[in-house]
This record gives structure tokens, C-alpha cells and sequence, in this order.
């Protein structure tokens, strides 16, 4: 374990003194110049054993090839094999040949020698000699071939420079060893104890560095005396810039002190034992409005405000005697008699008997944060865009109207109101114009309603009023009414003039619910219910209403299951072309069979549907169904007949129609041409440029396009031109009287009438009777769809009775 700690330590020595990593590396480099040497020194000594051999070898050839040549020239095998024992005795050779002219005359080898496998493997290895007659030098005789044993030869020759190179590596260790240890001696070892010295003086105390008696007079003397020098001057030096730091601090900090005094945004008021005032900040005056020489000597109650009493004030003194420091909120007087709130804190200062010598008060003005906090409060409460109270406030005004109408046995009433068609404005002009519509709404709502009404924003476009002390249903009804005719009023917007109407549902305290949650939700309820009644006016509540609400909610729900468990299926009604009574197409019609109620009306789930969102996958599903049975027929040779599908506006307006239309008839095969798709007025016109769109891809598709329900909408003239549909369906509700009511016949008539001159087919709804047929021919209609034709069937009871029916009329 000593031993390791002991190598451990001469490694980190190496490692980091610069000593030792000199003395390191002038062994090393007197190593690698030393194996350098003997590198070349043992690469000469062969180079020389080599060449001497090569010569012995090329001598011996040379004295074998007299006694060859007067062999091949005699063609003497005898005298050729002698010759060639004679060299293999000589040398370190696998086998020698001797060929005349004629052929071989002679080869001695060892008997394990393949001659063939040498001499194809290592021609270049072999000597070859030619021999000459012994009479014409320049006439050649024959051939020796001699094949050397190099292994042998080569450790012959490294044997004998091995003997040389060894002595000289010897030689050369030993001269390196020699130079380290040289060095060692008389230069890293008295630089180790003048360093080991340095690292234990303490010059603090004026020691200084001594050397050996043998080394004052040297370099390491000089360098121990010039270190003494420097650490002398350094002493010197650093008293010196001590003193000057403290100096420059004392004298920073004083300079901070008076501008932190000077420059502080809070005032800072310095008062003597007494409180008389001794010195002010530049803030005091822009906080106060008081010069400093208008307070210097003056009692800090000049800024008192007369808000506090006497017992604010003693406590406040009561604390700061007892505890040396007061902070809290308090109000002051400005020079001009401006009162405002600051935060303020007073502290003592006290020499070290503990005596006061002098109070500091340092405060600021809040009156913005007191604004800031003014304001959370008030949006707490109210509603950012039109600053009316939230449903917090609500809540809090509705109960102290409750209390006043249990005291004064009279009623609250709760007025829900909810603008019409919002969206639209946002949609049309941006949020921006629909903010501004709504701020226009609340003044004009705030101008009708009580002293002691509340009005209140819950969110969109939804309004809540809270009418206490109502003794009258006159009084609401006529609050009510002016609120309606307030909204229904249009509104001039920038460029814009905006009209709308409102829905209002009403709700009576202790009546209709004994809470404000209670309240709010039978509000809530009426409200869709003057929604559902054509909007633009005003409902109270009733029980009903309630179980409409939990009938409505239960249909979504099992809404949710009826596609999934194949609850809804298709019937089909025909169209009947007027002049020859046969039929063009179909109309297809939804119908929901639920397991235990039985078959429920479309005009009780679809609005439940579209309000949901449910309406878009159910929508598919009728477009597919639809699809698919137009298939079925074409592959049972039924004749081509038009589909008519429903398309509801959500979704015409959620942008997934065209993707879903092209996929039914990818997935049916069935014949665009042969699909019609109907759209109310209303959803083409509800966002113009996107329907425009709509209707370009699926005319390219190839699919027909029908305005159903026609009349009973908004309708645009230059619209139905540019969305160039294919049909015109009246709605039935001007069908129905057309043979009594003159009204209804001049309206089909004059529908009629354009739709020849825009070229579309026109289609009326809900035909009935004999006389309205006679009299939509006479008016030149195209086709007719109603009970007198046959009402909505399932497709199997069409197959076997409609067809037959239409057959026999033509």
C-alpha cells in the first residue's frame, strides 16, 4: 500500500509540477533520439552482414561457373555434379542446377525440396547465371540456377548485427541515464526546496525565502532575491490600495445614501426627537405639492387629511415607541386640499444609550393601485365589453330583491333575453361591428327600464333584467314589449345599418321558482319557447315548458344511439309530372322508429338534431341510404327516377357537404344526375361567398339542386341567378288555400311565372285535392308532390304500389 501512495505521489509530482514534466521530457527526447540511433545503426550493420553474404554467394557462383562452363561445353554430367557438390557445400542453398545447351546436366538438392513449387512461387528469388565456352567468352554454353535458403541466410545475418546493435543500446541507456540524472541534481532538486520553501513563508509577516549557501551567488540566489524584492513591494502595494478601498467605499456609500435619498420615487421625510421636520426627498414635493422650505421645521401634521381619529394616531405612536416601526395605509392632504391614499412606514433611530435621535417616514402614493383594485372589483362584478353587472352581481341584486318582496308581499320578475340571428351580424360585418351592436342594445335598454332594475349581461348575446317589487304582469308585459321594440329598432353601425329582434322569456318570483338558479332556468325555458312560437316576442313561463325541456333533453340523448342501433329509415314520396302524371322522382324523408316510443315526428327530432350537431352524421347517413336504394332500383330495372335528399343548414354550413355527397356516390355507384339536393332559401344565404362555392363544386360533381320551401324565406333574385339551381319547390303553405285564397294563388302564380323565365323547374308542395292540381296546370307548374299522389311510404311499399299507380293513370 506504501508503495502505490509512493508511485501515486511521483505521478501527480510529474503531472504537475513543470519540473518534472521537464525532466520527463528531456528523458524521452533523449530516448527517442537514442532508439532513432539505434535504429540506424542496426539498419547499417545489416545492410552490411547482407551485402557480405550476398557477395560470398555471388563469388562462389562466379568460381562454380569455370569448372561449369567446360562441363556444359563437354556435355560432362560427371564433372557438372561434382561442380554443383562442391558449391552446395560452400553455401546456405536449397539446390544448384547445371543446363547445357542439350539439356540438365546436373542438380543437387535437399530430398524435401519441391523445385517445381519454388520456382513457380518464387522465380524472383532464384540466382541465375550464364555460362560461357572456356575458349569464346562471348559464346554462351549453358545455365546455372541456384536457389538460396534466404530464412537461413537473413538469420545469419541478423545474428551477426545483433551482437553490434545490443552493445551500442547499452552504451547509449547508459548516457541518457547519466544526462537525467545530471539535471536532477543540479537543477530540479534545489528548484523542489526553493519552491517547497515559498509554499510555507508567510511574506505577511515579512519572512523571507533562503537558499543554500552553495546556491546565493547563482541564478536560484538571484531568483530568491528578486522574489523577496516583489513580495516586499507587493506588501507595500496592498496597504496601500486597502486604504484607498475603504476610503472610496465609506465615500460610495455616502454618495449612494443621498442619491437613493435624493432620487427615491418615495418620499422620504427626516424629523428630529421632537418630530419637527429636518429634511425632505425631491419626491416629497411631487408627491405633496410642498416645497422642501415650505416643511423644513414644520410638524408632519400639516399633511394629515382629518379622515383618521385621535385613537388612529395613538396607536399609530403606540406601535412606534414600543417597536420602533409603524407601515400601513394611510390618507393624506396634498397643498391643494387633494386627498389621496399612500402606504407609509416609520422608523426610529436611536444612538446607543437609546435615545431617539431622529424618525424617517418613507411613503408613496396608491392612488393607481387603488384604481387598479377599484377596478378588479368592478370587473369581477361586471362585464368587460358593456360594463353592465355579471352573473355575480346578478345573483347579489336578485336576493336583495327577493328580501324586499317577501317584506312587501309583491313579486321579482326575470326577463331572459337573447337577440335573434346574432351570429349573422358577427359573421357579416366582424366582431368588432357585433361588439358595438351590443353596446348600442344596452343603452337603448337601459334607457326603458326602472331606477331599482337591474340589466345584466350573461354572455354572447343573452341579457338577464331582475324587476323587483312587481305588483302587476302589465308592468312586466309593458317593459317587455319596449325592450322588443328597442332591439327590433335598426342601428346605424359605421357603414353598416344592422336590424334585429329579440326573444324574451319571463319568469316570476315566488311563482315559477323560490332560487335564482331556479328562476334563471324557467327564464331560460320560456325564452326558447318565444323562439320556437316565430321569435320577436315574449313568453311567461309555464309548467310546460319545463317538461318540453326535459322531453327535448331526453330525445338528444337517445338521439345519440338511434343511427348506432339502425333506429331511423327512409320513405320515399313521389313527384309526378303534371301533364303526364308520371312520376320524375322521389323525394326522401327520414323517420325515426324508436324501439319503445314508437315513431317520432321529424319535426320533433330534426331541430334537436341541428341544435346538437348530430344533424351532420345523420345527414350522411340519408345521403348513403338514399344513394344506395337509387342503385338498388337502377340494378332491379326500375327506370331512372330523381332522389331528392334534405340538406339541412348545418350541414350546408360546417363545409364538409361536398366531401360527404362525393363519397355516396362513389360508395353507391349511383348516377349523380339522379340526386337532387334541397336547401332552404336561409341556408344559401347564409354566407354568400362560402355557398357559392358549395354549389360550384357540387354542380361540378353533376348533382341537381332544388330551393325547397320556397317563398317563406329571405329570397335574393340576383342570388337565385347566380347560384343557377335546378328547381323551385312552393311550400306547401301557399298551396294549401290556393283555390280560396287569392292571395296564396297570385303568389304561386307569380313563382310559377319567374321560374319559367329563369328557366327552372318549379314544384309544388302538399297537393292534396283535385281542384289545387287543376288549377297548378292551368298555372302551368311542371311537377306536384302531396298526399293526393300518395303520402311518404318505405321504398318496398313504393316498389309495389306507386309504380303500378302511375302506370295505370297514363
Amino acid at each position: 500500500m506504501t508503495k502505490n501512495n509512493e508511485l501515486s505521489k511521483l505521478a501527480s509530482y510529474f503531472r504537475k509540477s513543470l519540473l518534472g514534466k521537464t525532466l520527463l521530457i528531456v528523458t524521452l527526447s533523449a530516448l527517442v533520439v537514442a532508439a532513432i540511433l539505434i535504429g540506424v545503426i542496426w539498419n547499417v550493420a545489416f545492410q552490411r552482414a547482407e551485402e557480405q553474404t550476398y557477395k560470398r554467394i555471388n563469388e562462389l557462383v562466379d568460381s562454380t561457373a569455370v569448372m561449369a562452363s567446360i562441363a556444359c561445353y563437354t556435355n560432362d554430367a560427371t564433372l557438372a555434379r561434382e561442380t554443383a557438390q562442391a558449391f552446395v557445400k560452400h553455401s546456405d542453398v536449397f539446390s544448384v542446377a547445371i543446363f547445357s545447351k542439350k539439356g540438365e546436366l546436373a542438380r543437387i538438392q535437399p530430398p524435401g525440396f519441391n523445385k517445381i513449387s519454388y520456382e513457380i512461387s518464387k522465380p524472383e528469388l532464384l540466382l541465375r547465371r550464364n555460362v560461357y565456352s572456356p575458349f569464346n567468352p562471348s559464346e554462351g554454353v549453358g545455365q546455372i540456377i541456384v536457389a538460396p535458403n534466404w530464412k537461413k541466410i537473413n538469420q545469419s545475418v541478423q545474428e551477426s548485427a545483433k551482437g553490434f546493435a545490443i552493445t551500442l543500446s547499452v552504451f547509449t541507456l547508459l548516457i541518457v541515464s547519466l544526462v537525467a540524472s545530471v539535471f536532477v541534481f543540479f537543477v530540479i532538486r534545489p528548484v523542489k526546496s526553493l519552491s517547497d520553501h515559498l509554499h510555507k513563508i508567510d511574506y505577511g509577516n515579512g519572512a523571507k525565502l533562503v537558499v543554500s549557501e552553495g546556491n546565493k551567488r547563482n541564478e536560484l540566489g538571484l531568483l530568491a532575491n528578486d522574489i523577496n524584492e516583489l513580495m516586499a513591494r507587493l506588501r507595500h502595494a496592498m496597504a496601500q490600495e486597502n486604504e484607498l478601498r475603504i476610503e472610496r467605499v465609506l465615500n460610495e456609500q455616502l454618495r449612494l445614501s443621498a442619491a437613493v435619498f435624493e432620487h427615491s420615487h418615495e418620499g422620504i421625510i427626516i424629523t428630529d426627537e421632537d418630530n419637527n421636520i429636518v429634511d425632505v426627498n425631491q419626491a416629497v414635493s411631487g408627491i405633496t405639492g410642498y416645497d422642501r422650505e415650505e416643511v423644513i421645521g414644520k410638524n408632519p401634521h400639516i399633511l394629515s387629511s382629518g379622515l383618521h381619529d385621535a385613537n388612529f394616531y395613538a396607536s399609530l405612536w403606540e406601535q412606534l415607541l414600543q417597536q420602533g416601526y409603524w407601515m400601513g395605509e394611510i390618507w393624506n392632504r396634498r397643498k391643494n386640499d387633494g386627498i389621496y391614499p399612500a402606504w407609509c412606514s416609520i422608523s426610529t433611530v436611536k444612538d446607543d444609550a437609546g435615545n431617539v435621535l431622529n424618525y424617517i417616514g418613507i411613503f408613496s402614493d396608491i392612488s393607481a393601485r387603488k384604481e387598479a383594485e377599484s377596478q378588479v372589483v368592478f370587473l369581477a362584478h361586471h362585464d368587460a365589453l358593456t360594463k353592465l353587472p355579471n352573473r355575480v352581481l346578478l345573483r347579489d341584486r336578485f336576493g336583495q330583491a327577493r328580501l324586499q318582496a317577501d317584506r312587501q308581499q309583491t313579486k321579482v320578475a326575470m326577463l331572459f333575453l337573447d337577440l335573434d340571428n346574432f351570429k349573422h351580424i358577427n359573421d357579416s360585418f366582424g366582431h368588432t361591428v357585433g361588439d358595438d351592436f351590443l353596446i348600442m342594445v344596452v343603452d337603448r335598454l337601459t334607457r326603458i327600464i326602472r331606477e331599482g332594475d337591474t340589466i345584466s349581461r350573461q354572455g354572447g348575446d343573452e341579457f338577464i333584467v331582475i324587476l323587483p317589487n312587481v305588483s302587476s304582469m302589465d308592468v312586466v308585459s309593458r317593459i317587455a314589449n319596449s325592450m322588443l321594440c328597442e332591439v327590433a329598432e335598426p342601428a346605424n353601425i359605421g357603414d353598416h345599418t344592422i336590424s334585429t329582434s329579440g326573444s324574451i322569456g319571463i319568469a316570476i318570483y315566488p311563482d315559477d321558482a323560490q332560487n335564482f338558479d331556479g328562476l334563471l332556468s324557467n327564464a331560460d325555458a320560456a325564452m326558447y319557447d318565444a323562439k320556437e312560437k316565430g321569435k320577436n316576442g315574449y313568453c311567461f313561463y309555464s309548467q310546460d315548458m319545463n317538461k318540453n325541456a326535459a322531453e327535448n333533453m331526453r330525445l338528444k340523448a337517445m338521439l345519440h344511439v338511434a343511427q348506432k342501433n339502425n333506429e331511423f329509415q327512409l320513405f320515399y314520396q313521389p313527384l309526378v309530372d303534371v301533364k303526364t302524371k308520371e312520376i320524375l322522382g322521389v323525394e326522401s324523408l327520414i323517420r325515426w322508429f324508436h324501439p319503445v316510443d314508437g315513431l317520432i315526428s321529424p319535426a320533433q327530432f330534426i331541430p334537436l338534431a341541428e341544435e346538437s350537431g348530430l344533424i351532420t352524421s345523420i345527414g350522411e347517413w340519408v345521403l348513403n341510404e338514399a344513394c344506395r336504394q337509387g342503385r338498388e332500383w337502377l340494378d332491379g330495372g326500375v327506370k331512372p327516377i330523381v332522389i331528392g335528399v334534405n340538406i339541412s343548414a348545418v350541414q350546408f354550413n360546417r363545409g364538409h357537404l361536398f366531401g360527404a355527397v362525393k363519397n355516396a356516390l362513389q360508395r353507391s355507384g349511383f348516377p349523380a344526375e339522379l340526386l337532387a339536393l334541397e336547401f332552404t332559401e336561409s341556408t344559401l344565404l347564409n354566407n354568400v361567398s362560402k355557398a357559392f362555392e358549395t354549389i360550384r363544386q357540387l354542380k361540378a360533381l353533376g348533382v341537381r339542386l332544388a330551393i325547397d320551401d320556397f317563398g317563406t324565406g329571405y329570397s335574393s333574385l340576383s342570388y337565385l341567378k347566380q347560384i343557377k339551381v335546378d328547381k323551385l319547390k312552393i311550400d306547401k303553405s301557399f298551396v294549401r288555400d290556393i283555390s280560396v285564397d287569392l292571395d296564396d294563388h297570385a303568389i304561386v302564380s307569380a313563382i310559377i311565372l319567374m321560374g319559367q323565365r329563369l328557366q327552372l323547374r318549379v314544384v309544388a308542395e302538399g297537393v292534396e285535392t283535385v281542384e289545387q292540381l287543376e288549377i297548378l296546370e292551368a298555372l302551368n307548374c311542371d311537377e306536384v308532390q302531396g298526399f293526393y299522389f300518395g303520402k311518404p311510404v318505405p321504398a318496398k311499399v313504393l316498389e309495389s304500389t306507386h309504380f303500378l299507380e302511375v302506370e295505370s293513370m297514363t
